[in-house]
């Protein structure tokens, strides 16, 4: 796990988006692609250089981390199939601003129970 000094050192778009949503950087070429208006696993498959299998891994994590939806399309003899669509980036930027928040309060929290010595996991810490 890197720390968060040398995350904040080598920060891009795409680091932040796997930090944030624990994503993997397929996952976010996935993204990307979606936003370029691929809509079908075989076609993200060629675009990502990745096997559909993977593909459908990361659009799985996509759906969990809200950073993408499915619709069900019908097939004219029967059936279906799905088509992946993006959420959209000022979405996906203000779950990560909120997320960014709620860190920087809890960080903040923590550090004053560091400086009281009223940290319950650092017991013996009192005195150094």
């Amino acid at each position: 796990m890197k720390s968060i000094k040398e995350m904040v050192s080598t920060l891009n778009c795409g680091n932040m988006l796997e930090c944030v949503f624990g994503l993997a950087p397929v996952d976010v070429r996935v993204y990307e692609a979606l936003l370029q208006g691929m809509e079908r696993i075989e076609e993200i498959s060629k675009a990502v250089g990745k096997g559909e299998s993977a593909v459908y891994k990361s659009l799985q994590r996509l759906l969990i981390a809200g950073m993408a939806y499915r619709i069900k399309m019908p097939l004219e003899g029967g059936g279906y199939y799905f088509i992946y669509k993006p959420a959209p980036k000022e979405r996906v930027a203000e779950e990560v601003d909120r997320v960014i928040q709620e860190l920087c309060l809890r960080v903040k929290k923590t550090l004053e129970e560091f400086l009281n010595d009223s940290s319950p996991w650092m017991p013996g810490m009192r005195n150094v």
